[in-house]
């Protein structure tokens, strides 16, 4: 349970070995409990945004010697008074800093708390807040640039400006409706309509970004699949050009699955190496193949190899089946092609599509081809390159929400449904998009957003 009247305190920066660690005091009391145990070398008096160097004490008990920086509120990031200390790194001095500061007043921060503070006093809303969270966790260059521009209020602008729009229709709406004699719904329904589906096409450019935008900010899972020894590991060690994985001729080496990531084109891959599906009588083996099934269910992709030096088998087809059947994205790879071919397609011609990559993943040819055509696959959508992409489920459903809202008010006005119930769809879909933002969002939906922050943001 939040109480925002407290003062609070929390190490921003990871615990571990560093050169520096941050502890973050935020409320009306931070400068006097920072005070309690900071002491200026020099200075007798603490002007804001200035960095000053001073011990630490905790009574006559020498901490560090760190350096200590006060912002004023409403000028900081919680919008309240906020008193850093930047001490050593290590585990031990920045804890026992936060257990001083606990003792002197402050409490300890919960998850999210500073920027739940931030988001309560406007310094930032809730789209803002998901694009800070975003950042911190992003696996690629692609990622951290969407957060940014999500940190900047891209999102939050283009929100406004389509609750902006949408504003001014109920307001002309709920005019006709509050004064009917002037029958006025013949001559404005034409305007509103083509006002409202102006909106929803926004709205709807903005639902279909999730796609990309899932991807950019979790990856997007890529399972490699097929029989034992077609050359799976081979294959992933040849795309992160080290030795991930071990290869070997025994069938069955691969028990586990392996992931691991890869960066293409700024967009996270995340490629599961996994055990090789068929039927075994091996306790280990065969947990190893549950688990590959798991990964295929999971995955934004399969790739199904095929080793070209070989005759297509009825195994293969039967992966190939599972793969389609459990997933329906699937790429066939033909690996060893710097070996006699001696795949025969007789029988198996759907397998074989335009999509089909050949590959030797031991000299490395046609992997380029393969991660462009992964590439092109989960990118479906232009907005990846630019303009204003959703990152999360949440984002999603509230647009989803509000656009079939807004569909109900178009069939209202096409109709001749009365004004007053189109004004109700109206009032839905305002709502729905006013929680992406935080604007019309429950409380307790606030707390559980926040709650998935890390300590100390």
């Amino acid at each position: 349970m939040f109480r925002f009247e407290d003062t609070i305190c929390a190490v921003a920066t990871a615990i571990g070995n560093s050169g520096i660690n941050i502890i973050r005091i935020s409320g009306k009391e931070a400068l006097p409990v920072a005070l309690k145990i900071f002491r200026p070398l020099k200075a007798k008096a603490i002007k804001p945004r200035y960095m000053y160097l001073g011990d630490v004490y905790n009574g006559d008990e020498f901490i560090d010697r760190v350096l200590g920086v006060f912002f004023k509120g409403p000028y900081s990031y919680t919008g309240e008074d906020i008193f850093e200390i930047h001490c050593h790194g290590g585990i031990y001095s920045s804890q026992k800093i936060v257990e001083t500061l606990i003792s002197n007043g402050a409490r300890p921060a919960e998850a999210g708390e500073f920027s739940r503070r931030a988001f309560l006093n406007g310094k930032i809303d809730l789209s803002q807040a998901e694009g800070i969270a975003d950042q911190i966790g992003a696996l690629s260059e692609k990622g951290a640039r969407n957060a940014a521009l999500q940190m900047r209020g891209s999102l939050s602008n283009e929100i406004s400006e389509e609750q902006k729009k949408l504003t001014d229709v109920i307001a002309q709406v709920e005019a006709i409706v509050e004064y009917p004699e002037e029958n006025l719904e013949d001559q404005v329904s034409d305007d509103l309509t083509a006002d409202v589906k102006d909106i929803v096409k926004t709205l709807s450019r903005l639902k279909d970004s999730y796609k990309s935008g899932k991807i950019l900010k979790e990856g997007a899972r890529i399972a490699i699949l097929g029989r034992p020894n077609v050359g799976k590991s081979s294959l992933l060690n040849s795309i992160l050009n080290t030795e991930r994985v071990i290869v070997s001729d025994i069938p069955g080496t691969t028990r586990d699955v392996v992931t691991e990531y890869y960066i293409y084109r700024g967009i996270p891959l995340i490629f599961s190496d996994t055990a090789g599906i068929r039927e075994t009588k091996d306790i280990i083996e065969r947990i190893g193949v549950d688990r590959s099934r798991a990964v295929l269910k999971e995955a934004d992709i399969a790739l199904l190899l095929l080793d070209s030096s070989e005759e297509l088998t009825r195994e293969d087809m039967d992966i190939y089946n599972d793969a389609v059947s459990e997933n329906g994205n699937v790429i066939v790879v033909i690996n060893k092609t710097d070996l006699e071919n001696k795949l025969v397609h007789a029988g198996a011609e759907h397998m074989f599509s335009e999509d089909c990559i050949e590959i030797s993943a031991k000299n490395g040819a046609g992997i380029d081809r393969l991660l462009e055509t992964i590439y092109n696959k989960v990118i479906t959508d232009a907005s990846m390159e630019e303009g204003t992409i959703i990152t999360n489920s949440r984002q999603e459903y509230a647009l989803l929400t509000a656009i079939d809202s807004l569909n109900e008010a178009i069939n209202g006005f096409e109709n001749n449904i009365g004004f007053d119930l189109i004004s109700i769809d109206l009032h839905d879909a305002w709502n729905s998009i006013g929680e992406i933002t935080g604007e019309t969002l429950d409380e307790k939906i606030i707390d559980r957003i926040f709650e998935k922050f890390c300590l100390g943001k």
